[in-house]
């Protein structure tokens, strides 16, 4: 019991370390930001925009944490975990705001399977849930990502630049861990290949916590591939999740195109803005940056240089980061401290 509120603390904790880095980087990219851009005129563009499309944009946004949340119930639901949706929405904004403030994300899912715990979900069906999630996301975006990229590659290639190899890292790196979840999957025999080919690697440069490593990344394996028999007995809950998923990330992939409206423009259509935000999101969300604060910031001025006009891209990449990110990265971060507060008081 003891390991246990260790380990939970040891989330919190990592937690924190994490925002405070984040709440730094924040500053210094908003410095720079501000610094080439005029916040007063800023501010009047903000004043003057429309209010209903802006408004869109936020209810858009809510509806990508509202989707998460629907997937968690329908897996956990699967597993015969009783859980209310209100449950899964805390998990889904959780999940949000700590991967948001990690690097590629990578604490989003620790903490959510740290409040599935708190509820009394079985550890094994947590894990299950978040890898059925994980799976059809890292579909969804590729294959959304690389749909956008046959479209519109010479408008996005030209507008990046130098910049382009992010997309071509980034593309890679999600493929590469999409490939990964489905192989762990469908094809258990291929990961314990892999497996055994690094515990060879390992042994051969004499790393002395070899079994370590090898029997961590066996279990983990194993569980995983549980998942296996259960995708192939509810192959139509896979279906039901990705088609979610898919609608997840359109409704966060038309924020821009949201923000663009309430400026009062209108010669391109959502689609071209669907087609660029994916490539974007793909180039950014694998890498090493605390929700990709300052690579999104400055790849968004490169890819949507030609939509909006000079005088107002600066003020549209704040407005659509505000809407997607950091207001958003607030809320969820309250919602996180109550519950976790909560928690607490009820165990006193």
């Amino acid at each position: 019991m003891k390991n246990k509120n260790k380990s939970d603390d040891s989330i919190v904790k990592k937690s924190f370390i994490s925002g405070l880095i984040f709440i730094f980087i924040v500053i210094v990219v908003f410095y720079f930001i501000f610094k080439d851009n005029n916040a007063k005129e800023t501010l009047i563009i903000l004043l003057s925009a429309k209010r209903s499309y802006l408004l869109i944009a936020i209810i858009c946004m809510s509806l990508f944490s509202i989707c998460e949340a629907f997937n968690l119930k329908t897996s956990l639901n699967l597993l015969k975990e009783k859980v209310s949706f209100k449950q899964c929405y805390k998990y889904a904004l959780a999940g949000f705001f700590v991967a948001g403030i990690t690097p590629s994300s990578t604490g989003g899912d620790p903490m959510q399977f740290y409040l599935m715990s708190k509820d009394k979900v079985k550890s094994q069906n947590a894990t299950l849930a978040l890898l059925l999630k994980l799976l059809s996301f890292q579909i969804s975006v590729v294959f959304i990502g690389i749909i956008g990229l046959l479209i519109h590659h010479k408008e996005i290639f030209r507008a990046l630049g130098n910049l382009k190899y992010i997309i071509f890292l980034g593309a890679f790196l999600n493929i590469v861990v999409g490939t990964l979840y489905f192989l762990i999957i469908f094809f258990k025999k291929v990961i314990m290949y892999l497996v055994n080919f690094l515990d060879s690697v390992l042994k051969s440069l004499h790393i002395k916590k070899r079994e370590m490593i090898i029997n961590k990344i066996t279990l983990w394996v194993e569980e995983y591939s549980k998942a296996s028999s259960l995708i192939k007995e509810n192959k139509e809950i896979l279906v039901k999740l990705f088609s979610i998923t898919i609608f997840q990330m359109i409704f966060y992939y038309s924020i821009p195109y949201f923000v663009y409206r309430s400026l009062g423009l209108d010669a391109t259509k959502i689609f071209t803005f669907i087609s660029f935000q994916s490539v974007l999101f793909i180039s950014v969300s694998a890498l090493p940056f605390p929700g990709a604060v300052g690579v999104s910031e400055v790849t968004f001025m490169r890819i949507y240089g030609k939509l909006f006009p000079k005088r107002m891209l600066g003020s549209a990449m704040i407005i659509t980061r505000f809407i997607n990110f950091y207001v958003f990265i607030i809320y969820s971060g309250i919602v996180l401290c109550y519950h976790i507060v909560k928690s607490n008081n009820q165990k006193r």
